[in-house]
């Protein structure tokens, strides 16, 4: 695919990472110090071990672990919608098949691909794909799963992939499950910039999407300057509350 059509996909696509900004703005932003003494937020045994002995310093953890958990759990489903744009294809829960449940094994698929192609000297009608964000969001069970639903996907016609965004390569437990099955890793298994190769024509694009979203992100608010800002913030709130006394802020949790 040339370059200046993939550059088009691209700038489709990002409107997934700008709402991805604007929601982590507004988590950051939205952060209270009731979220920390009322709302389970920051497990109290986990402070007394790690002997965190300053209201900063639970307020840095709290915010800290706030924010990663919250946009690491969001972020797949970002980048699965950004990857769909850029190949060109649809989710299997909005293709019409799955909403009139006339053939329900379409539902499970992240990124349909209506495109006939043929690999290893079969012909299919097109292409399915499971996203992973990378290797470490993979184990046994998953893979299993994705074989289940590959076998069912080959069967209708179509070619199956377990794809992940980022990574050389994936966890032994991915090839050594798929061969269990007889299934060949190198014809079911995509990573990180094989996914590019593969369906863009050169893995190099991979260069062109970080630098694009980069670009993208570059002109909105600086992220750890807004959880500098909150932590400021609840430490301020925190001391007017409990002063320096951790333990007294320990004790209030439950």
């Amino acid at each position: 695919m040339r370059r200046e059509e993939v550059e088009k996909r691209v700038q489709t696509a990002l409107r997934h990472i700008h709402g991805f900004v604007q929601k982590a703005e507004e988590l950051v932003t939205g952060i209270s110090v009731n979220d920390l003494t009322e709302e389970g937020g920051l497990n109290p045994y986990m402070v007394a071990a790690l002997n965190i002995t300053s209201i900063e310093d639970v307020a840095g953890l709290f915010v800290y672990r706030r924010v990663e958990r919250s946009l690491g759990t969001s972020f797949g489903n970002v980048i699965e919608a950004f990857l769909r744009d850029l190949l060109g294809g649809k989710s299997g829960k909005g293709d019409p098949r799955c909403k009139s449940k006339r053939e329900p094994w379409i539902c499970w698929w992240d990124v349909v691909l209506e495109k006939e192609v043929e690999e290893y000297g079969k012909k299919y009608k097109g292409v399915v794909l499971s996203i992973k964000s990378g290797p470490a969001d993979i184990n046994k069970d998953i893979v299993e799963r994705f074989i289940q639903h590959a076998q069912e996907a080959e069967k209708k016609g179509y070619k199956p992939y377990l794809a992940l965004t980022y990574g050389k390569q994936a966890f032994t437990v991915a090839e050594s499950t798929l061969k269990s099955w007889g299934l060949d890793p190198k014809k079911h298994l995509l990573v990180g910039r094989e996914i590019f190769e593969k369906f863009l024509g050169d893995p190099n694009y991979y260069d062109l999407v970080i630098d694009m979203i980069r670009a993208e992100a570059g002109t909105a608010v600086k992220i750890f300057d807004l959880i500098d800002k909150k932590i400021e913030e609840l430490v301020k709130e925190l001391k007017g509350r409990y002063g320096d006394d951790v333990g007294k802020l320990l004790r209030d949790l439950s």
